[in-house]
């Protein structure tokens, strides 16, 4: 099996080459998965102007990946309905039976089992609660969404399933953007998912590459990375604040009977239109870092406290601005808007910060010096 990270291209994939050792690696396997992360963009469908980005990709994505070889697409995660249940309904139309973790609640949560040689292979994708589109309110199971990481269906159903399977992989969304280490939440749940039947877990979302361990002699990856994600009009734009945002993880799985097996192969996104297998032996010791932090507590716990800070720092400005206006022109729109009637964008993102439950997590461990 194959796993990759996140992939969206807005401008067309036709540009987008791979290299020839990477993609025979691709399809010399027999399952190849990766995280489909922004929907197609529906036809005559508008929807209401809303302070965070609406992304979607190109109609030709879909092609260009199981060209290359892809053949299981996560759904589970926090753009699938950017363009809210007609744009989910044209990429799942697209995507068909090969992709899971979203529909009808039941649809949702339902496990994806596929079976070569003999073995039954199961996979079980999961989202953080995003913004709209997750299953995250217990009391209601109406409509279309993705998998909730946190419902505790999910520990039963890992229960069932692993009875069903030979191997059972959780595919999580989660974590925080753009840091080096999972939070302690994201480490104890992954975990988790090892102590109730998993297999293995493999983690996206913060959009770099994390470190990964053994638990129980299973394999937890916190987060693989970027496969490419370009959401953007063009190939030009570069991501220049972020470091690792050109960066991928790729795991290739061996299964038998009897013994699981793995191998990590470093990927690079070079100017948005190539993917290619990185070599490049500062690869191997940002690695070696990244997983040093899960192994020593003392080093693991410098970097929490320092992104903890400093993350935090930044919602708690957030909140103040929210609330106490520290300009006139703050102080007028504030007046207008509750004169108005209007929503503020500000009680959404508030909202959001407080339903999001690492960034909650983290506001408090700041606040309370937890």
């Amino acid at each position: 099996m194959f796993f990759a990270g996140d992939f969206c291209s807005k401008p067309s994939a036709s540009r987008i080459t791979v290299s020839s050792d990477l993609k025979e690696l691709i399809l010399s396997c027999d399952f190849k998965v990766v995280n489909f992360e922004v929907p197609l963009k529906p036809e005559n469908v508008h929807l209401p102007a809303q302070k965070r980005e609406r992304f979607f990709q190109h109609d030709d994505t879909p092609d260009f990946l199981r060209e290359l070889g892809f053949n299981l697409f996560q759904l589970a995660n926090n753009h699938t309905f950017d363009w809210g249940e007609e744009g989910f309904k044209k990429t799942k139309a697209v995507l068909g039976d090969a992709s899971f973790g979203a529909g009808s609640y039941e649809e949702a949560y339902k496990i994806k089992i596929v079976e070569k040689n003999g073995l039954k292979i199961g996979f079980m994708s999961l989202s953080f609660a995003a913004y709209t589109g997750v299953f995250d309110d217990v009391t209601n199971h109406e409509g279309l969404g993705c998998a909730y990481i946190n419902d505790l269906r999910v520990n039963h159903d890992i229960i069932r399933a692993k009875k069903q399977v030979d191997y059972l992989f959780v595919l999580p969304h989660d974590g925080i953007e753009y840091i080096d280490i999972p939070m302690p939440e994201t480490i104890a749940r992954y975990r988790d998912f090892i102590d109730y039947g998993a297999d293995g877990v493999i983690g996206t979302h913060p959009h770099c590459p994390q470190g990964w361990e053994v638990y129980k002699d299973k394999p937890i990856f916190y987060s693989l990375g970027n496969f490419l994600f370009n959401s953007k009009e063009g190939y030009d734009y570069r991501a220049w604040n972020r470091p690792h945002w050109y960066e991928g993880l790729c795991v290739k799985m061996n299964l038998s009977k009897d013994n699981l097996s793995w191998e990590i192969i470093n990927t690079r996104n070079i100017n948005n239109v190539e993917i290619a297998i990185d070599n490049n032996e500062g690869r191997i010791v940002h690695n070696n870092l990244l997983c040093s932090y899960l192994n020593d507590e003392e080093l693991y716990n410098n970097c929490l406290l320092t992104i903890s800070k400093d993350h935090s720092n930044n919602d708690i400005r957030r909140i103040k601005r929210m609330f106490i206006p520290t300009n006139t022109k703050e102080a007028i729109k504030a007046m207008w808007e509750s004169l108005r009637g209007a929503k503020p964008q500000s009680k959404e993102e508030l909202r959001y910060l407080l339903k999001n439950d690492l960034k909650r997590s983290r506001l408090a461990r700041t606040i309370f010096n937890l």
